[in-house]
């Protein structure tokens, strides 16, 4: 390598971003759209005269990864649930929607005024090996909680399962 070698960026596919044994971004994103697509298949999101508003609160990372970034859970979900036509989402303690108040006026006149649901999201690792294999595997849980009536109406689990093999001559 000299001095004046220059290297350009290249794009990468999403299916090349899955090059490890830990989650990766492509995984979080399709798991966490297919559990939104999964809640909008149910039809508990429709109701008569408008689009439900859901609350996207709660994010619990029991995980090692403590700079897991759980807008790659939330953004993903927001853009499937709010393109759905059935629901509106927004992100509890977001900065640009800072209260229900900002909601309320954004919705207007003749729509539901203030969150009927709120979406909680939950991300759990487990590992296991056996000689040079390691097993990583990740849960992603969704849940969705009638605010009223103080209880879960629909949840769903994914799993992400990685394993890896460390070479048998290390450097």
């Amino acid at each position: 390598m000299s001095g004046c070698e220059t290297y350009s960026a290249q794009r990468v596919t999403t299916s090349e971003l899955r090059a490890t044994t830990g989650i990766d971004p492509a995984d979080v994103a399709d798991v966490s759209a297919q559990m939104a697509t999964s809640l909008i298949s149910e039809n508990l999101l429709k109701k008569s005269g408008g689009r439900t508003v859901i609350e996207l609160s709660t994010f619990r990372n029991n995980t090692a990864l403590y700079d897991f970034d759980p807008a790659l859970i939330f953004n993903r979900v927001k853009v499937t649930l709010n393109r759905s036509g059935v629901a509106y989402c927004y992100v509890k303690n977001d900065q640009v929607v800072n209260t229900e108040r900002d909601v309320q006026n954004f919705l207007g006149e003749g729509n539901q005024r203030s969150a009927r649901y709120t979406l909680t999201l939950e991300l759990v690792e487990q590992h296991a090996s056996m000689g040079r294999t390691t097993q990583n595997a990740y849960q992603v849980h969704m849940t969705l909680n009638d605010k009223n009536q103080g209880i879960a109406v629909w949840e769903d689990i994914r799993d992400v399962v990685k394993v890896g093999r460390r070479s048998a001559v290390g450097f």
